[in-house]
Formats: C-alpha cells, sequence, structure tokens
C-alpha cells in the first residue's frame, strides 16, 4: 500500500480537527496535551473499527466489486461532507447579513434530534466544536476529551469502510490517522491563537469532502 493515499485519507478525515482547533485557539480554549493525545487515540480506534468492519465485508465479495463499492462509497461521503459544507458556508453568510437572529436561529438547532444523550452530544459537538468544553471552564477535560474525539471521527468512520473495501491497510491508516488529527489539532491551536482566522477556518471543511471525492474517483478508474 501507498503511503500517499494514505496520508490523504488521514488528512481528510482530520481536517475537521484543524478547523477544531483554529476555533479553540480563537477563543482561548485550552487543549492539555493529555486530552491531545484522548483525542488522537479515540479517533484512531473509531477509525480501525471502521476499516475493521469494511475489512469484513471484503471476505464475502469479489475483489472488484469490494474496489468499485468501496470507491463508491468515499465518492459518496466525500459528496454528502461537501454538501453539508457548502451548505453551512451558505447559512453562516445569511446569518452575517442578518443581524438580527433570534434564539430560534438555525445556528442553535441541533443537526438531527437524537433520542440517544450520548450519540446527541457528539452530533452537537460536530456542529459547534465549543459544545465540548461542557463545564465551560476553558479547558477540555479528559472526559471532554473522549466525546470531542468521538466527534471529530464521525465522518471518517464512513469513509474508513470504503477505504477497508478499497485495499488500505487498518492498521497503518488508523494509526496515521490518530497522528494527523493530533497534529491538525496542534497546528490549528497555534493558527488560532496567533491569527485571525475567522474566515479561513471555514472553508477548510470543503476540503475533506473534495479529498474523499478524489480518492475513491482513483480507486474506482484506476
Amino acid at each position: 500500500m501507498q503511503i500517499i493515499p494514505i496520508l490523504l485519507l488521514a488528512l481528510a478525515i482530520s481536517l475537521d480537527g484543524l478547523a477544531v482547533g483554529i476555533t479553540y485557539g480563537m477563543r482561548k480554549i485550552k487543549l492539555p496535551l493529555l486530552s491531545l493525545i484522548i483525542i488522537s487515540l479515540t479517533s484512531a480506534i473509531s477509525v480501525l473499527i471502521s476499516m475493521l468492519f469494511g475489512h469484513l465485508i471484503t471476505n464475502f465479495l469479489s475483489v472488484k466489486v469490494t474496489e468499485v463499492l468501496g470507491g463508491s462509497i468515499l465518492i459518496l461521503i466525500g459528496l454528502w461532507i461537501l454538501y453539508q459544507a457548502v451548505r453551512q458556508l451558505l447559512i453562516e453568510q445569511t446569518m452575517n447579513a442578518d443581524i438580527s437572529v433570534n434564539n430560534n436561529s438555525i445556528s442553535d438547532q441541533p443537526l438531527f434530534d437524537f433520542k440517544i444523550k450520548s450519540l446527541g452530544i457528539v452530533i452537537k459537538i460536530l456542529k459547534e466544536p465549543t459544545r465540548a468544553d461542557f463545564d465551560y471552564s476553558g479547558t477540555i477535560s479528559k472526559q471532554e476529551a473522549v466525546f470531542l474525539g468521538f466527534a471529530l471521527a464521525l465522518d471518517g468512520f464512513g469513509a474508513g469502510i470504503g477505504a477497508a473495501m478499497t485495499g488500505f491497510a487498518p492498521l497503518l491508516t488508523a494509526s496515521i490517522a490518530g497522528v494527523v488529527i493530533f497534529g491538525c489539532l496542534f497546528l490549528g491551536l497555534y493558527l488560532g491563537d496567533k491569527y485571525n482566522l475567522k474566515e479561513a477556518d471555514s472553508r477548510i471543511t470543503l476540503l475533506p469532502g473534495l479529498l474523499l471525492i478524489i480518492l475513491g474517483a482513483v480507486k474506482l478508474f484506476k
């Protein structure tokens, strides 16, 4: 397995961490080293589980079918992530144009209405990263880091299944993904603290979807 496709996949499922890091840096929310490690490990484990599941599916299908199906999954997830990112950018532009936002604004609404409390928390964190700071202490604790890690790995779960079906090595990919998410968070914290990247962090959310679409297309048409 070539290392470049693995790095691109790891980057695609880790770029949300860069945007989260920038947000935390701008808002002076602290992310201690231990919390960073927990987030990275949680994300890596989530990717590994999804890839093991995808690898299990390959035992019941032919190589050609799994490659086509895996590539299609990557493209579909990439399109979905891209759609969400574009939609969020349009929402932000609309909100900026309309200063009178009431309490029922779309920014305060969860993406879905979940009955499972813990899963609902993860979805809300994914939509608004600062919600991971449950106690409003300005620091992400070890417990809060677990939820943030799962939130960041949510989109990567489906991508991990597709990637495994196209031949990506689960353990190596998950390990690299954990390192990359650590690096993205750390870099985001630094950039958000030192520079005003309020506009850049929104556009970053377009890149994961584009990378997944490219990876899926390469696997489909190789």
